[in-house]
């Protein structure tokens, strides 16, 4: 239902997911990095499952959290 959606990040910290597997969207000035933050499930990167360490995103990266896949693009 939410195929084709778009979420901006207008905010410094976005969080995604659901409770029980939640994770967050920073911006820093190096880009953006995807962290785990709750849950015994991390969340998976272009097919590789993460670690608790910051990850950071490139256009076009595919994030699957909570049973959602969704694709991270940096709009110039």
């Amino acid at each position: 239902s939410n195929a084709g959606r778009e979420l901006p990040l207008t905010k410094a910290l976005t969080t995604l997911g659901r409770p029980g597997q939640v994770a967050v969207i920073a911006r820093q000035p190096q880009g953006y990095f995807l962290t785990h933050v709750e849950g015994a499930s991390f969340p998976v990167l272009n097919g590789k499952t993460l670690d608790a360490q910051a990850h950071r995103l490139d256009d076009h990266d595919v994030i699957e959290l909570a049973g959602v896949k969704m694709e991270f693009f940096v709009k110039t």
